[in-house]
This record gives structure tokens, C-alpha cells and sequence, in this order.
């Protein structure tokens, strides 16, 4: 089982692979992602299960690359 790290992930966000999107739709990732990811660390320092707090973290994670990528 591979694991993952927030530093990885980013490290490496040329390798996630998008769909091919309409620009629209990047645009609208890019206008709510600030927004998305603030709830997601609440999220993530309220729930107990150290799995979810993981899983949690690789969502963000990857979502910073991804925004990194076409933000």
C-alpha cells in the first residue's frame, strides 16, 4: 500500500491527471476552491478518526496541486 504525503502530492502535481474540462469549469474550481479548502481543515480538526483526518488530507492536498496546476 502506497502512502501518501501532503509535501508528495504537491511535489508531484504535474503527475495527477485531469479530464479534459471546459475552461469554465477550471474557472469555477479556481473561484471556490480558497473556500472549499477552508472547510475541509475545519473538517479535518474536528473529526477523530486519524483514517478520515488522512483521507482528509490527501482531498487538500491534492486540490492544492490541482489549483497550483490551472489556478
Amino acid at each position: 500500500m502506497a502512502t501518501f504525503s501532503a509535501k508528495s502530492i504537491t511535489t508531484n502535481a504535474s503527475d495527477i491527471s485531469l479530464v479534459s474540462t471546459p475552461a469554465a469549469s477550471k474557472t469555477k474550481f479556481c473561484e471556490i476552491w480558497p473556500n472549499a479548502k477552508s472547510a475541509l481543515v475545519v473538517l479535518q480538526g474536528i473529526i477523530k478518526n486519524p483514517i478520515a483526518k488522512g483521507a482528509i488530507g490527501i482531498v487538500i492536498s491534492a486540490g492544492d496541486a490541482v489549483a497550483s496546476r490551472i489556478c
